[in-house]
């Protein structure tokens, strides 16, 4: 879709056929702004459309932003659209704002969605921000699974949301608010250079002009995406071939992960490694890496203490168990107080 000039709101939407109810995140940016104009659209050419619910988030941060829900409420009762405005009230944190006032926002979201029995949320995510965040995680030493970009499906902060317009340029999104008569509301943030993705937005221009634009990013992270796909696929094929498992505990031998792809075996730990510790935040994948690159090296590896979880090898054994005070066994029938 790079490069497209129109979007039919029937095929973005087609994969929300079938849901509860719908959520749609409108900021009054021009991005989220284009995505209500198409949401009206989808529903106004009939057919099994769910209910559609719009959501508004006033972060407190900014005195203007009131006014700026009120107009996405108004905008949404035009298109005949039920919109709910939500405010984020309570102290802010002095650091961490805009990831503190992400967590809000869904919660928020989370809470009304659930209330208006809508089970999916969509978000006006666009080709350059996955281009941004190809280029973010690039930075950060992201491996395959992370250079696939955001997904169009994903579930984030406990909301199940959807990114239909990640192959959507921002300059056709605005283009269709400017000819609706619309004006859409500027948050100064988009443009503050203290955080790292608007520094990435500031360079794109800049590498579009060597020839690496969004499109091509987009490009770029749909094929990774195709990538992780096959990988996750064989790695889950090792797990059920390779790996003996136990409550808390796996064990596998040496010469077989050895005996693996490289990607396919750092996978498999990485994969080992969440489930074992209780899927807490992964660890960077060059540690993962540096793990496998020992266990396959010799014959012992002492107890190495990683994401919740003891790793050791003793011969042709490798074992991954959960570090003591992270188990707690499953209470016996005996145990078990009903209510």
């Amino acid at each position: 879709m790079p490069g497209d000039l129109t979007v039919d709101p029937g095929r973005l939407f087609a994969p929300l056929l079938g849901r509860a109810g719908v959520g749609l995140a409108v900021s009054g940016g021009p991005d989220s702004l284009a995505l209500l104009l198409l949401a009206a659209e989808w529903r106004r050419g009939g057919g099994d459309v769910p209910p559609l619910f719009v959501y508004s988030v006033d972060h407190g941060l900014r005195p203007e932003a009131a006014d700026e829900v009120r107009f996405v409420v108004a905008e949404a009762a035009r298109r005949g659209l039920p919109a709910r405005a939500l405010t984020w009230i309570g102290a802010k944190p002095a650091t961490g704002i805009q990831a503190a006032a992400r967590r809000a926002r869904y919660g928020l979201i989370r809470e009304a969605m659930a209330g208006d029995g809508a089970d999916v949320l969509v978000t006006a995510h666009h080709l350059a921000d996955q281009a941004e965040t190809v280029l973010m995680r690039l930075a950060h030493g992201s491996g395959v699974e992370g250079l696939r970009g955001m997904d169009r499906m994903a579930v984030v902060e406990g909301c199940t949301i959807f990114r239909p317009l990640l192959g959507v340029t921002p300059e056709l999104l605005h283009r269709l608010v400017a000819d609706a008569g619309l004006t859409a509301v500027s948050d100064p943030s988009n443009w503050d250079t203290d955080y790292e993705r608007v520094r990435w937005r500031t360079m794109l221009p800049q590498l579009a002009d060597l020839g690496l634009d969004a499109a091509r990013l987009g490009t770029f992270a749909r094929r990774m995406g195709e990538v992780d796909a096959m990988l996750e696929a064989q790695a889950e094929a090792a797990l059920g071939q390779l790996v003996r498992r136990a409550e808390a505990r796996a064990e596998l031998d040496a010469a077989a992960l050895a005996g693996l792809a490289r990607p396919i075996a750092v996978r498999l730990l990485g994969r080992l490694l969440a489930e074992i510790g209780g899927n807490r935040k992964p660890r960077a994948l060059g540690v993962i890496e540096a793990l496998h690159d020992k266990l396959i090296a010799g014959t012992t590896l002492k107890r190495t203490s990683l994401h919740g979880c003891l790793v050791s090898r003793d011969g042709a054994a490798i074992v991954v168990a959960r570090e003591p005070a992270r188990w707690r066994p499953a209470p016996s029938a005996a145990n078990v107080t009903r209510n």
